[in-house]
């Protein structure tokens, strides 16, 4: 069973990366949503100079949405403040005549997804700040904050029910994947994966653009309604599934969330064979902390073990947490033990 570790902050240096791999960290993730070339460089060379055959998985950015990496500021928003969100072109032409006293907060979709969606809400950082839609304006969106929060370049967004349209592959993900394969790298992990033209686009891309005819394995990172409901034809597409929680959470709903992982779960047991089912992410939330694992924790990774998920990916608690290699060590001795 696989413990797949990502690479961030705290766990890049090589020292770390070495204790990682030798603790039971079998694959590293690279998160191409923060992508910084002589970084990832550094760290495939590191990694691969520990353990040649270390498994490297680079996960594409896929349809998720972000507050724009060039916004000029950081906001402090507080509860009941009216913010304006807009797409990042657009944002680009207003930035320097816009009065300074309005919060406006780019996001990296294109502006007809505002235009031709009707949306409700927008959520950030896991769910942990929330927005509510109160007017639209064609290319803008006039929003009360629902919470007290920060909001920077880079963070995460949820925006839920909207539909993106037949696009497919963004130009970021084309120019990460022509990295990837010219690193080598053989695993790619696409997220917001709605149905199988998603990774099918992949596979043309490589075979057409790129020219590289070695082997390429692609997972389906599904954390929406629409994934969910179209799991059978991802899942035929792919070389195996995450069930992500961390954005899976804020799209569905937590008590949602919950009742739609264990139904799929359910549903793809029959179905994996040869293919792989990975949890990904909250799995050990009080050791990112510097707390010891609670029993929840330990108890709900004992049941996926049992209901026969073929690994793990820690997130936050390897990229960002406190005890990266302490987190992987306990990770591996609880498979170790739950394991037939």
């Amino acid at each position: 069973m696989r413990v797949i570790a990502t690479i961030g902050p705290n766990s890049m240096s090589k020292k770390v990366l070495y204790e990682l791999i030798n603790n039971g960290a079998d694959a590293i993730r690279l998160n191409f949503s923060h992508f910084y070339e002589e970084q990832f460089t550094n760290i495939l060379e590191d990694a691969r100079s520990i353990n040649s055959n270390i498994s490297i998985i680079a996960d594409l950015c896929g349809k998720k949405v972000r507050v724009y990496e060039k916004i000029n500021n950081i906001y402090k928003v507080y509860s009941s403040e009216i913010v304006y969100f807009c797409s990042e072109d657009v944002y680009e032409l207003m930035k320097n005549s816009t009065d300074e006293r309005v919060k406006l907060i780019p996001l990296t979709l294109k502006s007809k997804i505002i235009e031709q969606n009707d949306i409700k809400s927008i959520s950030m950082k896991d769910g942990t700040m929330n927005f509510e839609i109160i007017d639209k304006d064609k290319v803008f969106l006039k929003a009360r904050a629902i919470n007290n929060g920060i909001v920077r370049g880079g963070k995460g967004c949820n925006l839920i029910g909207v539909n993106f349209g037949k696009e497919t592959l963004s130009d970021k993900d084309k120019l990460h994947i022509k990295w990837i394969l010219n690193n080598n790298i053989e695993t790619i992990w696409q997220s917001f994966v709605e149905s199988c033209d998603e990774i099918d686009s992949i596979r043309s891309f490589i075979k057409d653009e790129c020219k590289y005819k070695e082997p390429i394995k692609i997972f389906s990172k599904i954390e929406t309604i629409n994934g969910i409901e179209n799991y059978k034809e991802i899942l035929e597409s792919s070389e195996g599934i995450i069930i992500a929680r961390g954005d899976m959470i804020p799209e569905c709903g937590i008590i949602n969330s919950v009742n739609k992982e264990f139904e799929l779960i359910n549903s793809l047991k029959g179905m994996i064979k040869e293919k792989e089912l990975i949890i990904a992410t909250h799995l050990l939330d009080n050791m990112k902390y510097g707390n010891i694992a609670s029993i929840t924790e330990v108890e709900s990774i004992y049941s996926f073990i049992k209901l026969g998920v073929t690994g793990f990916l820690l997130a936050g608690e390897t990229s960002v947490g406190k005890n990266p290699v302490e987190t992987v060590n306990f990770l591996r001795k609880l498979i170790n033990s739950y394991m037939d």
